[in-house]
């Protein structure tokens, strides 16, 4: 027992006398010679580092400043990541067994670029992966286990104002700046804790966390209970992403029943993605899903309208009820507005559509006496509005429109081009039977009545959807005058 005493002050005083002979960080930059190599091997990439020095008391540390690695030269002769500083803790008895095991990461302003060839192989595939070699004919030796991913990972890990910048190749590059991350309690055996936040030009900032489970054997995380929050808003996001070592898959939802619209149209009217002149707000459930492998995304949006508010001084005014169902390939070369498909089924009441006055054209196509004045001038307006629609090819397919007021009913549907979006459609509208009974303007329009003796007019909608031309659809006009003179005809005899 006495001797066991006597080793352990013996060792006491080691390192006392080591804590206050040693300095508090030791320089390794003379070394980098010896050790860069053996890194570089390790990663099969080119590294360059400002100075590296170690602390053994109070905790073993690594402070390591200027760091550069290169990247493949397949895909840029930039660097692929840099920090200004990266700090590791390191766990004490691994260490003194001759073990670097990592307890703590900390990186301070990082920069990664994340390149994609057209295949959906990023730029990181190829780290650590040792080009083949010929061999010479040996006795082989005993098959070693590979290091897993999950062991190379600390418990703890932060990144302190990063940026990250995604591209593929032909592409505009995205450049994300202000990332913060934090990981607590990493473990490939139960969910672990994380956080991540990053800050976009006109945003508020913008968080991703809840917890995340790794599994080895496919390199998969797990996202369970997680939550996107972005502009006031509060997202489920679940899924997971698959093959992190070669080329990601990705199985990811996210969803929100209801929010309010307005701060999201602010965002796309600010970066130009949709027009000034628009204006919506109200609630809208939304359900989105981000599947495929990284270099063909595809993207799936449900979204619920709930009574939105649009005001739209070119063509809508009103509030809108429905249902949209789109998908979208993501990447390639031709136009959004093209790959777009879905449909759905929208129901708009008390508004007035801005860029078009029914009851004025009508009365100036016909020369009808009498039809009384709506409202909104220069507008018509509606009490309910339909429409059910199909999206593909860059077209809009509208196979029904609906729209009843007071005054009239039109019934119709046609094609809208999604890119510049214009109109090709035909409707017939009938005048409430009051307002047929009392206007006049010939005999003609005795031909143009249905069973419920409502003026009938058949008008054909054309042009941009801001300033559409409005005329008679001729062809029907004399279908319908022609139908109406025979049946009046047979009926004399």
């Amino acid at each position: 027992m006495k001797k066991i005493f006597l080793i352990g002050l013996a060792l006491l005083a080691l390192i006392a006398i080591v804590v206050l002979t040693l300095p508090p960080l030791v320089d390794l930059a003379p070394y980098k010679s010896r050790y860069l190599p053996l890194v570089e091997d390790a990663l099969q990439r080119k590294i360059d580092v400002g100075e590296v020095r170690f602390r053994i008391f109070p905790t073993p540390s690594v402070r390591i400043s200027a760091l550069n690695v290169s990247d493949n030269p397949a895909f840029s002769r930039d660097p692929f990541f840099t920090a200004q500083q990266i700090r590791l803790k390191l766990k004490l008895w691994p260490l003194l067994r001759g073990e670097f095991r990592v307890d703590e990461l900390i990186l301070e302003k990082p920069a990664i670029n994340l390149r994609q060839q057209p295949d959906g192989t990023f730029n990181f595939a190829d780290i650590g992966k040792k080009k083949g070699t010929a061999k010479k004919k040996e006795a082989p030796p005993k098959p070693q286990e590979p290091a897993k991913f999950s062991e190379l990972i600390p418990a703890r890990l932060g990144i302190e104002r990063g940026e990250v910048t995604i591209q593929t190749m032909g592409q505009k590059a995205l450049t994300i700046r202000g990332v913060d991350v934090s990981l607590e309690d990493f473990s490939a055996d139960r969910p672990f804790p994380y956080r991540i936040s990053l800050n976009l030009p006109g945003l508020k900032t913008i968080t991703l966390g809840g917890r995340l489970s790794y599994e080895e054997s496919q390199a998969t995380l797990k996202l369970t209970e997680n939550h996107l929050k972005a502009q006031d808003m509060d997202f489920a996001v679940n899924g997971t992403v698959t093959d992190l070592s070669g080329v990601p898959k990705v199985n990811l939802t996210l969803a929100n029943e209801g929010f309010e619209t307005k701060p999201i149209f602010q965002l796309l009217t600010a970066a130009a993605l949709t027009p000034k002149e628009l204006e919506v707000s109200g609630p809208m459930g939304l359900q989105v899903a981000l599947t495929g492998p990284s270099h063909n995304l595809a993207l799936a949006v449900n979204a619920h309208l709930k009574e939105l508010k649009i005001n739209d001084s070119r063509a809508f005014h009103g509030i809108l009820g429905g249902e949209i169902l789109l998908s979208l390939p993501l990447g390639g070369d031709a136009p959004m507005s093209h790959n777009l498909s879905g449909n759905g089924k929208l129901v708009a009441k008390d508004g007035r559509l801005t860029g078009v006055d029914l009851v004025s054209k009508i009365q100036l196509l016909t020369g009808l006496i009498g039809l009384p004045k709506e409202q909104s001038s220069g507008a018509t307006t509606f009490k309910t509005l339909e429409a059910e629609f199909r999206l593909g090819g860059g077209i809009g397919d509208i196979q029904r429109l609906f729209l009843s007021n007071p005054l009239m009913e039109a019934v119709g549907g046609g094609k809208m081009s999604l890119a510049a979006p214009s109109l090709d459609l035909g409707i017939e509208v009938a005048l409430a039977p009051d307002v047929s009974a009392r206007v006049g303007g010939g005999k003609a329009v005795t031909f143009f009545k249905d069973s419920q003796g409502r003026i009938v007019v058949p008008l054909k909608i054309t042009g941009p959807i801001s300033t559409p031309s409005v005329s008679l659809d001729t062809t029907k006009v004399i279908e319908k005058g022609i139908g109406q003179f025979f049946e009046r005809l047979f009926k004399r005899k």
